[in-house]
């Protein structure tokens, strides 16, 4: 029996539980003056999109957390009572992977999941209220869009292969090259599965929020307010 060094159990580690996710702030800024109408109906699109968002959201967090898990656990297992010391090493490694792909989803989860409720957790009774709840809604369609859009970036594909190919090697030394190439060939086919699995929608809401999709919503259409200036009133009208 060869146990396998703790750099290089700590390398695969790191590699997979490493932190691929941006997410970069928006330049959406709510107006400074804004009709009660517009307010409501903004808060009303937002609310309705993180719903929409929820289901698919929690499949994919709890359906891949489970899975990596259930994989972990297996493998451990499996190796424990290996009687073959290829064997053993192939699994030690399959468990370290699945290990580090599970800490990532822990520490990282899908922000959709909890989006919609801690929204409406937040209280909407006055105006200042709804206006720190928009605030807070626009915040989370932010965060949400940043993480669907973080799945086309090469940093994760890049993490999640490094991953592989570094355990695939460590099997290969301590173990059997046939088996190296099979576990590295799943183990990037499953990384990349979890990647384009991740729901995406959230980017298709922004854009809509951001092209003014919400204007007209329970309004009977055409919506006007003043607009107080220094030396002026402003009418606004929006059709």
């Amino acid at each position: 029996m060869h146990p396998l060094p703790r750099p290089l159990i700590s390398l695969l580690l790191a590699l997979s539980v490493g932190s691929p996710f941006t997410c970069a702030e928006a330049a959406d800024r709510l107006p400074g003056e804004m009709s009660d109408a517009e307010l409501d109906q903004r808060l009303e699109f937002i609310e309705t999109r993180l719903a929409r968002q929820t289901p698919n959201a929690r499949y994919w967090q709890y359906g891949w957390t489970g899975f990596y898990a259930a994989s972990a656990a297996a493998q451990g297992l499996l190796a424990v009572d290996a009687d073959d010391n290829d064997d053993e090493v192939n699994y030690i490694v399959g468990a370290v992977k699945s290990s580090g792909a599970l800490a990532q989803m822990l520490i990282k989860p899908l922000p959709a999941v909890r989006s919609s409720t801690r929204l409406q957790a937040m209280p909407s009774e006055s105006r200042a209220a709804r206006i720190s709840r928009l605030e807070r809604g626009e915040a989370l369609l932010r965060e949400n869009a940043a993480r669907a859009a973080g799945r086309s970036g090469w940093k994760r594909h890049l993490i999640g292969i490094g991953a592989n190919l570094v355990g695939g090697a460590v099997i290969a030394a301590y173990g059997d090259s046939d088996d190296a190439v099979t576990s590295t060939l799943i183990g990037i086919a499953v990384s990349e599965a979890n990647i384009w699995t991740e729901p995406s929608r959230a980017a298709d809401d922004l854009r809509d929020y951001r092209n003014n999709a919400w204007a007209g919503r329970g309004s009977g259409g055409t919506t006007w307010h003043l607009v107080p200036m220094a030396d002026r009133v402003t009418l606004h009208i929006r059709f």
